[in-house]
């Protein structure tokens, strides 16, 4: 822990739940800690009941996302959204999950920031732009996709955040209470909460859809990093009055720029492995194409007040 931030602990500070011996770190806002330092932290760790042995905790005070109760740490040197390996392991045994992020946090900002410097299409009476972001959840997606997503996303690399309008039949998300899947077929936020972007649910048909759009590059899971694009595509069914949109994180490898369409797509062009629709003529907007589930996974899920 930098010098410049901890001030002389005094002698009557407590020691060191690990080595006894230390005083515990106090920082210079008078955050006290239960450790004398990082190494006593991650010492005492492994060995505590609960796992509650936090080697770090956030410099914020940002709060566990599943108890609330402690502050977020490291483990294995990674700051993650949990107080300990027990939080952790309980939202990744019970996902798929949601967990609520405060509009206080830092995480809070950077996505709402992201959606609204994304919103790129001129503001029209048909087309307003979003009054606010009202909610903010993080999808924890079940262990199976993931390890399949994650070995994919090292072998090929350049993973990008994109974002996804689709059709919404609940009002999941519309309250902090409301984070349990619907469990319509047809509901296709919650089911890509639930199961993750599935190819075999795009249509495949080069007819026009209800909002005017075709799949320009044939039969794909299609995302953009326009979030004004991806707004196009919602569909409210369920009596909300508010709109949802999903941030992915998608990964491309190895990226075929097309600027003209092609229907007959079922795949990436050879010795690629997505493609980008730059806009050109037909393509007003970007649009990302991938081909194989194990190349995208729903990171957020952003719940916001249309304009008017």
């Amino acid at each position: 822990m930098s010098q410049s931030h901890s001030i002389q602990a005094s002698p009557s500070s407590p020691l060191c739940k690990n080595c006894h011996t230390a005083p515990v770190h106090v920082e210079a806002s008078g955050r006290v800690h239960d450790f004398c330092g990082r190494r006593c932290a991650a010492a005492f760790g492994p060995s505590a009941p609960a796992a509650h042995g936090p080697s770090y905790y956030s410099p914020g005070g940002e709060m566990c996302l599943l108890c609330g109760d402690d502050p977020k740490h490291e483990i294995n040197g990674r700051m993650t959204d949990f107080c300990s390996v027990s939080c952790r392991d309980d939202v990744y045994e019970s996902a798929p999950a949601l967990l609520e992020i405060p509009d206080s946090y830092e995480e809070f900002e950077e996505i709402a920031q992201l959606f609204r410097d994304k919103w790129l299409h001129e503001v029209t009476p048909e087309k307003p732009r979003p009054r606010q972001v009202l909610k903010i959840y993080k999808v924890y997606s079940k262990r199976s996709h993931m390890k399949k997503f994650l070995a994919y996303k090292k072998a090929k690399g350049n993973a990008r955040r994109r974002w996804h309008g689709t059709t919404r039949k609940c009002v999941l998300g519309d309250e902090s209470s409301m984070t349990g899947f619907c469990g319509q077929s047809d509901c296709a936020v919650c089911g890509i909460l639930q199961n993750s972007f599935r190819v075999s649910k795009a249509k495949p048909t080069r007819a026009l859809v209800a909002n005017g759009s075709f799949q320009r590059f044939g039969v794909g899971i299609y995302t953009s990093a326009t979030s004004s694009k991806s707004y196009d595509y919602i569909k409210e069914l369920g009596g909300s009055p508010y709109m949802a949109m999903i941030l992915s994180e998608v990964v491309m490898g190895k990226a075929c720029k097309v600027k003209y369409e092609d229907h007959n797509l079922t795949s990436a062009p050879s010795g690629y492995d997505s493609v980008v629709g730059e806009p050109k003529l037909t393509v007003n907007y970007d649009e990302a194409v991938v081909y194989t589930d194990e190349a995208i996974r729903p990171e957020y899920l952003v719940i916001f007040e249309p304009g008017t």
